[in-house]
């Protein structure tokens, strides 16, 4: 088929010519990639996607075919919208019509607007507007404007998508070079499953379309697909859809890739950087605070990872470290979403099966890219997602730390400069951003709801601890190492003991929870900002963990409270400690009862005085309260 090999060509030619150095989300749909149908979720702020290589292939008959490469670009403007512009190129071996056969078929321009965050009560909307110009030998001889509906709702095996469109203006002759493919009006229905351990989305849909010609016959579609991420790089797609009625035999093949990158991001003047991070939950009332709680609309957002050379270094230089955190996002995830969705049947799990699967199975062989935690997590995503954010954004912090420490061609003045940066994008976003503060004990151990998960949960409560140990802990070989050899070296030796930590449970985990500046001194004491928001970090997943687990607490008051402590963590106010003070808790508590030093360890782990999940009272300058017996070193 002339068409065909013509359409591979230039396939080939724009494959070779993508860039590299970006991530995508398989997660998210696009129209036409793999499904007519698509998710209401846009870009992240800030993303540009490239679609380079999407091909398609349709066949109504004998001797009558279609195939087409349609790049194009998106890119998140704003904050849930996101401008998109295609560039159709097709080639037609119907013989029967007059005029070129192949050629641009026009130049398609859309506006998508996010409306809201799915919650437990609303699925997510988005409004699109958008114009198909009549430019191009195939194109339709007037431009077509279009408006779009789309809905999804997340669901406990997956989700359902429901959209619509409908263009505007007078009907197009038959004979129009357009007529093919314009349509009046269109409605897909869709359903699609996340494997999330293999990072593929597999879907289907039926779909509903009136041609934009005169009379022509509604037609009727059903449609599969897949879309994979191969790479934190490269996602991919293939669908294949099928004509149900009118017409005769149809059918359409598509395939397609994507990467997605941001503009280079330049940090503000200092005093306007520090402006954009004041905190945004400081002047929050417990009245607006309540508000957001019970409104089921739920307008935060998802900004693209601060853009830099270093990104991925850590991936590709301690690749066995760094699979290890996709297995702690699982974790974390399955953790919560059973915890508030089966509270029943928690405990038995958590404590049994699951635990057994994650020690004997996803930490032995950690997936290869980080996992869509949304497919893990659906209740408990659509509970809290403002505080599931929270932590994304933190997560994020985490992971591009680590490539500014494990990139080699960083001085120390380099690297000092890129934290600076990175510290001002991730205080940017002051809905999302901890608290640069340090917070005291009592936000975690002292509320009504506090220790429920440490008491019920011993062996799930020690391995999240022993998470943080190794998350905050892999800094110290990366900053203290001299050459690469020794960095290597001291990283395998901390994710070793990491793992000698897992045998026994839960006597070898850490019995009180880890704190940055005992675990990674160094670190903590050349970046201290980031080693506090990381201690803020792992102290509200306690908080949250509490508050799923406490039996005492009602499931309708579930969300005010977590939203209450993410409010609180992000906050200069409450219940806040000086950093000498928390230096010295850290220190008071004994680096040995946190699981011990991250490196120059000894053989054997270390041996505790305390008792495992002991309450610890500080006050802000890190002196003991209520004269209880304390650890000094």
């Amino acid at each position: 088929m002339p068409a065909l090999r013509r359409a591979l060509g230039a396939l080939l030619f724009l494959w070779s010519a993508l860039p590299i150095g970006a991530q995508t989300d398989f997660y998210n749909t696009d129209r036409g990639r793999p499904l007519r149908t698509e998710d209401a979720v846009v870009i992240e702020r800030r993303a540009i996607e490239l679609q380079a290589v999407p091909l398609t292939a349709s066949r109504a008959g004998r001797g009558v075919s279609t195939v087409g490469v349609a790049p194009s670009i998106a890119w998140g403007f704003l904050p849930r919208t996101q401008l998109e512009i295609g560039f159709p190129f097709e080639s037609r071996d119907d013989l029967s019509q007059p005029g070129p056969s192949t050629g641009l078929a026009g130049i398609e321009v859309e506006a998508l607007h996010q409306l809201n965050i799915e919650s437990r009560s609303l699925p997510a909307f988005a409004l699109g507007a958008g114009v198909h110009l009549g430019t191009g030998a195939l194109a339709p001889t007037r431009s077509l404007g279009t408006v779009r509906a789309l809905a999804t709702r997340t669901l406990g095996w997956g989700r359902v998508h429901l959209n619509g469109a409908y263009t505007l203006g007078e009907a197009l002759a038959a004979t129009d070079p357009g007529a093919d493919d314009a349509v009046r009006w269109e409605a897909g229905l869709a359903v699609d499953h996340t494997f999330f351990f293999r990072s593929l989305l597999a879907g289907a849909e039926v779909v509903a379309r009136a041609p934009m010609t005169m009379g022509a016959p509604t037609q009727w579609e059903a449609g599969i697909g897949v879309r994979h991420q191969l790479s934190p790089r490269l996602a991919v797609d293939a669908g294949l859809r099928r004509q149900l009625a009118s017409g005769g035999p149809n059918w359409g093949l598509t395939l397609g890739g994507a990467y997605a990158f941001a503009r280079g991001w330049r940090a503000p003047t200092p005093n306007a950087a520090l402006a954009s991070g004041a905190s945004a939950a400081s002047s929050v009332t417990p009245e607006a605070a309540a508000r957001a709680a019970a409104s089921p609309w739920i307008t935060t957002y998802e900004q693209f990872y601060l853009q830099a050379p270093h990104n991925f270094t850590f991936r590709r230089r301690y690749p066995a470290a760094d699979r290890l955190f996709n297995a702690f996002d699982y974790g974390h995830a399955i953790l919560y979403e059973l915890l508030w969705s089966q509270p029943s049947e928690a405990q038995r799990r958590l404590e049994g099966a699951i635990y057994d699967r994650l020690t004997t199975q996803v930490l032995d062989a950690p997936p290869r890219l980080p996992l869509v935690e949304d497919a893990i997590e659906p209740r408990y995503a659509r509970l809290a997602p403002e505080a599931k954010m929270m932590f994304e954004w933190a997560h994020l912090l985490h992971r591009q730390v680590y490539d500014i420490l494990a990139d080699e061609r960083l001085d120390d003045a380099a690297k000092d400069a890129e934290m600076r940066r990175l510290l001002t994008y991730y205080r940017s976003r002051p809905d999302l951003a901890f608290s640069l503060v340090p917070k005291n004990m009592s936000l975690m151990q002292e509320q009504p709801y506090s220790l429920a998960f440490r008491q019920a949960y011993p062996k799930f409560n020690g391995l999240i601890w022993a998470y943080h140990w190794l998350q905050v802990g892999l800094y110290e070989p990366l900053v203290v190492g001299r050459t690469s050899a020794e960095r290597q070296a001291g990283v395998m030796a901390t994710v070793a003991r990491f793992r000698q930590m897992i045998p026994g449970a839960p006597d070898g985990y850490p019995p009180m929870m880890p704190m940055t500046a005992a675990i990674a001194p160094t670190f903590a004491t050349r970046w201290p900002e980031i080693a506090i928001i990381f201690d803020n970090l792992h102290s509200m997943h306690d908080v949250i963990s509490d508050i799923l687990a406490n039996d005492a607490v009602p499931r309708a008051e579930k969300r005010a409270l977590i939203l209450k402590a993410a409010y609180a963590f992000r906050d200069d106010t409450t219940e806040v400690m000086t950093v000498a003070g928390w230096r010295k808790m850290s220190l008071d508590m004994g680096v040995e009862n946190q699981g011990g030093p991250a490196v120059g360890f000894l053989p054997a782990l270390p041996v505790s005085g305390m008792a495992r999940g002991m309450v610890m009272r500080y006050d802000r300058d890190g002196n003991p309260r209520d004269g209880e017996h304390h650890h000094h070193p």
